[in-house]
């Protein structure tokens, strides 16, 4: 019996679109092969340019790093001398054809580590993961050498950027320059507002901080400044460099001192390259009063949430004009937070009058008057009573 299905085929993918190899006699180097597609991918890789070679030449996976090996003398390359040629994988998901470029270079440096730079995409990654050591060999005579041999296009900049004192900045130009990266950028990792508030009376610093990242692991640095220089926001430094990082972030301290501040707010910004971040402070109120809803019902029942920011026990007073709001009592202690209920009933004759007068709704407010040592608060909730 046939298989009714059709089931998916094998899609070949890599990530490598083509060779180019300068070397001083051998060169090697690792590719990916990927199945993006259904059942089991077969390949085999076919190579025409002489002295290239491949491990393995055939598999069958779905995923599978190649290793290659390009042998300048094996392909009869003199110094100087360039090959173009190309190799084949050939697959039951599909063929590629890698165009390969391959140039015998008169000379590269063996660092003390064991690492051969034998051109700037060498050095490049060297810098990556010998950053120090790179950056001495960038003002020596040895890679001065290899970059003339190299036939480096931009000889002249790269001698104005020899003399650059600063070696980090040096080094990244001229990575920039030659195309292997992009400029470092710095941003703000949460690039928005940070808020700060306190009880009212305190006047202690408040300290702060927030992370910049960069982009990646190259030279960057930025000035750190307030936008309206706020005098009551220090900063723990004027200047962000390449060395305030670790693993590409950052942390900028800085410091508010609330008695610099005269009214109960205050904003100002902080710059980092061309990015910002608001800074907010904040003096709480005394006291914070919220009913639990907007209207309540002939025959109902209420709280009036209460916020206390002095730090002290409050004594909470509270008053209606109208007798058909009730509470359990006229004073209630309240510490940092507290509920005061009341209820909501109006007597049959007010119910008798409502009714005849055919009034929707009435509006009255609650008094409250707080009490903490020296201190007396007085605050006015209008609320509203009706039947919807």
């Amino acid at each position: 019996m046939s298989d009714k299905y059709e089931h998916p085929k094998p899609i070949l993918t890599t990530d490598l679109i083509a060779l180019d190899i300068e070397t001083k006699d051998s060169h090697r180097g690792k590719f990916l092969l990927k199945n993006t597609g259904g059942g089991t991918l077969k390949c085999t890789i076919f190579s025409r340019c002489k002295g290239l070679t491949f491990s393995p030449e055939e598999f069958e996976s779905n995923s599978q790093e190649v290793s290659f090996v390009f042998n300048a003398q094996s392909a009869g390359l003199g110094i100087g001398e360039t090959v173009s040629s190309r190799f084949f994988i050939m697959s039951n998901g599909g063929e590629k054809e890698i165009p390969v470029t391959a140039k015998l270079i008169k000379m590269s440096i063996a660092t003390s580590d064991g690492h051969v730079i034998a051109n700037i995409w060498d050095f490049y990654e060297y810098s990556l993961t010998h950053p120090s050591q790179a950056r001495r060999l960038f003002i020596d005579s040895e890679f001065y050498m290899l970059l003339l041999a190299s036939g480096y296009e931009y000889m002249e900049v790269y001698e104005s950027l020899h003399k650059d004192a600063n070696r980090e900045r040096a080094m990244d130009n001229f990575f920039i320059l030659s195309g292997l990266k992009s400029k470092t950028e710095i941003s703000i990792v949460d690039d928005s507002t940070l808020e700060f508030s306190q009880a009212p009376g305190n006047a202690t610093p408040i300290t702060g901080s927030f992370e910049v990242q960069k982009s990646d692991s190259g030279f960057a640095e930025s000035p750190l400044t307030l936008r309206t220089d706020a005098p009551w926001l220090k900063l723990s430094s004027g200047k962000l460099g390449t060395a305030d990082f670790e693993n590409n972030i950052s942390t900028v301290g800085f410091t508010i001192d609330p008695a610099l501040i005269e009214n109960n707010f205050a904003r100002e910004q902080i710059c980092v390259a061309d990015r910002a971040i608001e800074i907010v402070y904040r003096r709480l109120p005394p006291l914070i009063l919220k009913l639990n809803r907007d209207t309540y019902r002939y025959a109902d029942r209420g709280t009036i949430e209460v916020i206390n920011n002095t730090g002290a026990t409050m004594q909470v007073g509270v008053f209606c004009p109208e007798n058909y709001i009730r509470f359990s009592a006229r004073s209630f202690p309240i510490g940092a937070r507290g509920e005061i209920p009341f209820e909501v009933k109006l007597s049959a004759f007010m119910n008798a009058q409502m009714l005849f007068r055919k009034l929707p709704y009435m509006q009255t407010s609650i008094e409250i008057s707080a009490t903490v040592p020296g201190e007396i608060h007085k605050k006015t909730l209008p609320i509203t009573i009706g039947e919807w």
